[in-house]
C-alpha cells in the first residue's frame, strides 16, 4: 500500500528565503513514516508502549527543488520490505510539476532497554510492500569517507541541548541534517566570480535553488550529556561532493555526503 499525506508547507520549517529546510523536509518525511506505520499498528507509540522504537540508519536523497512557504505537496511513502534487521522504506515529495525530491531510507527497531536491534520480521505485520525504488539507488552501502576527500576542518563545536532529543531520547535524525547544512563550506556564488556579500558565499544558499544529493549514515546515538564537533572535507563547487563527519564524546556518530549536480 502506498500511504500518502498532503501538507502545505509551513513558515517554520523554511529559511530566510521562504524554502522549506532539508531539516524540515526530513521532519515531513518522518511524520509520513509514522502515520503509514501505525496503520499496521507499528507506528512510533506503539512499538514504545512495548518498550521498542524506530531508528533510522541509512537516508539518501536525490532533491530536484525545495518548495516554498505556503505551496501544498504531497509526501508518497511506501515499504520495500524488510532484510534481517533492516526495513526499506522509500519516499516522493510531489508538488504541481511532479517530483521535487525523492528518498530511500534504511531502519531498525531497538530494544529502549538494551539500545540493541532487535529482529524485524517479530514486529512486522500489516504493511503491504513495493519493490518500487524511489530514487536511483536500490542498495545503500555504508557510507565512507574518501582517503582523498583532503584535510578535516573543523566547522562546529556544541554541546546537545534538550530540545535536539527525540522520544528515544537521543538526538533526532533531522537534528543532523540540520547540523550539515548549517555548516556546509563556503565557495563562490558564481563559478569564478567573487561572492559580493557574506550570505552570498555561505552555500547554505545553494541547496534549494539548484539539484543536489545527499547521503547521511547513522552510526551510533548521541546522547543529551555529550558535546558534539562538525567536521566538513572539500568545497561542494558545482559538479562536486564535499563530506561530514559529525562526532560525539565518544565516537563518531555520523558520516554524510553532499553532492551539487550541475544542470543540464
Amino acid at each position: 500500500m502506498y500511504y500518502t499525506d498532503t501538507v502545505t508547507i509551513p513558515n517554520y520549517l523554511c529559511d530566510c528565503r521562504d524554502t522549506l529546510t532539508m531539516w524540515g523536509l526530513a521532519r515531513l518525511l518522518q511524520e509520513s513514516a509514522g502515520h503509514h506505520a501505525e496503520t499496521a499498528q507499528m507506528g512510533f507509540r506503539q512499538l514504545i508502549e512495548r518498550g521498542k522504537a524506530w531508528v533510522l540508519c541509512r537516508m539518501y536523497y536525490e532533491v530536484n527543488r525545495l518548495p516554498m512557504e505556503g505551496e501544498t505537496v504531497t509526501v508518497r511513502t511506501w515499504s520495500r520490505g524488510t532484510d534481517g534487521l533492516f526495513a526499506f522504506r522509500e519516499f516522493q515529495l510531489l508538488d504541481d510539476k511532479g517530483v521535487a525530491a525523492t528518498c530511500s531510507t534504511y531502519w531498525v527497531i531497538i530494544d529502549m532497554a538494551t539500545r540493541k536491534a532487535v529482529r524485524i520480521r517479530d514486529y512486522w505485520a500489516g504493511i503491504d510492500t513495493h519493490a518500487d525504488c524511489a530514487t536511483s539507488r536500490e542498495s545503500l552501502d555504508r557510507l565512507r569517507i574518501p582517503r582523498d576527500a583532503g584535510e578535516a576542518v573543523t566547522m562546529a563545536q556544541f554541546p546537545v541541548k534538550p530540545s535536539m532529543l527525540d522520544h528515544t531520547f537521543h538526538v533526532n535524525n533531522a537534528e543532523y541534517i540540520k547540523w550539515v547544512f548549517d555548516n556546509l563550506p563556503p565557495t563562490e556564488a558564481t563559478p569564478g566570480k567573487a561572492a559580493e556579500s557574506v550570505q552570498e558565499s555561505h552555500l547554505w544558499q545553494y541547496p534549494g535553488m539548484n539539484p543536489f544529493r545527499f547521503a547521511i549514515e547513522f552510526l551510533t546515538e548521541t546522547q543529551p550529556t555529550e558535546s558534539v564537533q562538525v567536521d566538513a572535507y572539500g568545497t561542494p563547487a558545482e559538479g562536486g561532493t564535499c563530506f561530514f563527519k559529525i562526532s560525539n564524546t565518544r565516537t563518531v556518530a555520523v558520516v554524510a555526503s553532499f553532492e551539487s549536480v550541475i544542470a543540464k
